[in-house]
């Protein structure tokens, strides 16, 4: 089983291991779902994919309302 999701549509990596209810996980429709080879945050990070808030913390969009 992987560990990091994507989700195309929103682009956010959610960790899989860490599922929070506000990730909304069961809600990313299959087409936005994209999964990583290496299956790996910093791939993730390296393919565009921010940071869920919930499960993984430090987002750019976190970092954008602490400015």
């Amino acid at each position: 089983m992987a560990d990091y999701l994507g989700d195309n549509n929103k682009r956010k990596v959610h960790d899989l291991l860490n599922q929070k209810e506000n990730c909304q996980i069961d809600e990313i429709m299959i087409v936005h779902k994209r999964y990583f080879i290496p299956d790996t945050f910093v791939q993730a990070n390296s393919e565009g994919y921010d940071s869920c808030i919930w499960c993984i913390g430090d987002s750019q969009e976190q970092h954008n309302y602490q400015e």
